[in-house]
């Protein structure tokens, strides 16, 4: 089951498209995607104005999270 940001970012009309050529990969390959991985979030991030932590919250947790997680 594909990730709920990236499903809504493919929903766009040519995102897929944009994402495959910033990250140098094919349409399809980027269409099989389950979630942005590692090395393509920052591309990704900059091609869909999404941030690293709605791409990948796991890699790249937000300060909330940080700060209850310190608490």
């Amino acid at each position: 089951m594909k990730d709920a940001v990236l499903t809504e970012i493919m929903m766009r009309r040519g995102a897929n498209k944009a994402i495959s050529e910033a990250c140098g990969l094919s349409t399809a390959a980027v269409a099989q995607w389950v979630r942005v991985p590692k090395k393509h979030v920052k591309k990704v991030s900059a091609v869909t104005g999404r941030s690293a932590e709605e791409l990948r919250p796991d890699l790249f947790p937000s300060e909330e999270y940080k700060a209850v997680m310190a608490a």
